[in-house]
């Protein structure tokens, strides 16, 4: 489980294109200082989008209303089981999946240079501004979007690319449900790429994507069982990567 909070954003995007963005991580809002060393993890899902107001408050009961009424039959919840399509409205935003992050020198052609301190606390406390060079970033594969206005999910690459210094947050797990409940997305991750994914070993990320999404379920056999149908109609002509794939998934 990893310890940000779906409400504050991890970072600001600072590079973006039409499949991919860079994001660096910073201290928020309105802080210089770079937050090192805490990216979203590997394969998490992640979201661009305005901050999200706080929900009204429930309208009191009317007098005279009765306490027994009926559930809508057609109502669908965010993110369980089959409600999760591309009918289901989502806020309006760009989701990613997280594949790679590092941190470096924010000029990038000085590298850092070893020091010899015993520990990063002595490092801290004998040259405290070596850490406001340093600055950590991480990278988002856009797989999908939402327009907003009670509009369903679009499961394919936004029409246009998220915009320099917009604020990235972690999917909840309402929303991590919603865009598994189709894993076609899959398909992209392992079948030969170059562009964004050039050098990212692609398997280690779909375990990665799949563990995280596990946690966000409610019935976490069942999507493992349909991970498992997923990945083998995808590499039906390779038993031995299939088998890896799911070895580091369970």
């Amino acid at each position: 489980m990893n310890s940000h909070s779906t409400d504050s954003p991890i970072g600001e995007i600072i590079e973006a294109g039409t499949t991919a963005f860079v994001a660096q991580c910073l201290e928020v809002p309105r802080q210089i200082t770079p937050k090192l060393y805490d990216p979203p993890p590997l394969g998490a899902f992640v979201k661009i989008c305005k901050p999200q107001a706080a929900p009204p408050a429930p309208a009191p009961p009317q007098l005279g209303a009765g306490g027994d009424e009926e559930e809508d039959p057609f109502a669908l919840p965010l993110g369980g089981g089959d409600a999760a399509s591309a009918g289901t409205p989502l806020p309006a935003a760009t989701y990613a999946l997280v594949y790679g992050a590092n941190t470096a020198s924010l000029e990038p052609n000085r590298r850092p240079s070893a020091l010899g301190f015993a520990d990063e606390d002595e490092l801290r406390a004998q040259q405290p501004q070596i850490f406001e060079l340093l600055r950590t970033e991480f990278s988002g594969l856009l797989v999908a979007y939402a327009p907003g206005d009670g509009k369903g999910l679009r499961r394919h690459l936004p029409p246009k690319p998220p915009r320099i210094h917009s604020w990235v947050y972690l999917c909840d797990a309402d929303e991590v449900r919603a865009l598994t409940a189709d894993l076609s997305f899959l398909r992209a991750l392992l079948l030969p790429s170059g562009g964004a994914l050039a050098g990212v070993p692609t398997d280690e990320l779909v375990a990665a994507c799949l563990r995280g999404a596990r946690d966000a379920q409610v019935n976490d056999q069942e999507f493992l069982l349909r991970a498992g149908k997923t990945l083998a109609a995808l590499l039906t002509e390779d038993y031995d990567r299939l088998q890896a794939i799911l070895r580091a998934v369970l």
